[in-house]
């Protein structure tokens, strides 16, 4: 059991790994949050982290980490959620998990599925309560527990409930690490700059952490959180050029969304068909921003209602600021995201 002076210091030491302070900031009015998440503008699981925080109109310290290493003029700068300092304070919330490490990979980022990554973002620390929580999907849900006001994200009534959280369980099956990082065979649409940096990036992950087991092979725990991550990211570098896995990905990924259509035609959830906006629409449309990002909104251009759901989605403020803006801000310039930044810049006028 962690005490909860512990936790502050883990926390303050976490928060250190961060290299730049501007990074380090305060959202919302409240000089003391409750709340502190570690995360990534890019991350696709921070966006749907931080797109609750906003319907919520939570006060947190953000601190945005930088999650790809780089070479600089001193040798390779490992990610900064690499940082033992960080490992340590999400090995806390691990534990809670009961959840075995990942150990291959398969292009999906569900804990439920796939195991714990010890050496990812988001992470959410909760002051107040004394809690670290991991994994998108349970922080999402915690958020909505702990705060009904002035949103209410999960429903009371349980059908609807059981609805949404089905439409969560299906959102974490799309293989959205398959899908960024891989070299598609027959019509790769990633922005250009994109595409280089992922030539490398595999290479620099594993440079990082076998340096990193190097440095703290007296703290076996940290050991075995990199040796979990270098299974995973060695098999990312195995199949992000392979043909049939890369296929494979976009083929699911169309079912995902021919589903989706199914879904939203039969009335079953969505705010586009009048209900409450909802956990499932925070997460569906975080996830439709990105597919638009790496060129694959065609994939519903036969789908209307997932093409209306979408339009919808797109003018979502909490949407507009914490997956769009924040795509446009952090990733490399995507032609595909023309429509929906416009829709962006008439939500946030």
């Amino acid at each position: 059991m962690t005490s909860r002076a512990s936790l502050i210091e883990m926390t303050a030491a976490a928060r250190a790994a961060v290299a730049d302070p501007a990074r380090i900031t305060l959202v919302g009015s409240s000089p003391e949050p409750r709340f502190e998440l570690f995360h990534a503008a890019s991350s696709l699981c921070s966006q749907k982290v931080r797109t609750v925080l906003h319907e919520k109109a939570l006060a947190y310290r953000s601190n945005d980490m930088r999650i790809l290493g780089a070479m600089g003029s001193e040798g390779l700068v490992p990610a900064e959620h690499y940082d033992p300092a960080y490992i340590r304070l999400r090995l806390v919330a691990g534990r809670t998990l009961k959840r075995d490490y990942v150990s291959g990979y398969s292009g999906r980022t569900s804990v439920e599925s796939e195991g714990f990554d010890p050496c990812v973002v988001p992470l959410l620390v909760d002051r107040e309560a004394g809690r670290v929580i991991a994994d998108s999907q349970r922080i999402c849900v915690y958020l909505d527990e702990v705060s009904r006001e002035p949103a209410q994200l999960l429903p009371d009534a349980p059908d609807a409930r059981a609805e949404v959280m089905r439409q969560v369980g299906i959102v974490d099956r799309i293989p959205n690490g398959a899908l960024l990082y891989g070299f598609h065979p027959d019509a790769d649409l990633r922005p250009d700059a994109l595409k280089e940096a992922m030539r490398t990036v595999y290479d620099y992950k594993l440079m990082a952490l076998q340096r990193l087991i190097d440095d703290n092979a007296d703290d076996p725990e940290l050991v075995a959180a990199y040796r979990a991550k270098i299974a995973k990211e060695s098999g990312g570098k195995k199949v992000c050029q392979d043909p049939e896995f890369q296929r494979a990905a976009r083929l699911q990924t169309a079912q995902l969304l021919a589903d989706l259509e199914r879904d939203l035609a039969a009335g079953t959830f969505g705010f586009s068909n009048g209900r409450a906006f909802s956990l499932a629409d925070v997460l569906w449309g975080v996830n439709l921003v990105r597919l638009n990002y790496l060129g694959l909104a065609s994939m519903w251009d036969a789908l209307p209602h997932v093409t209306h759901y979408f339009e919808l989605l797109a003018k979502r403020p909490s949407l507009c600021r914490e997956a769009i803006r924040a795509s446009l801000d952090s990733m490399p310039p995507s032609r595909w995201m023309e429509a929906v930044a416009n829709c962006q810049a008439e939500a946030l006028a």
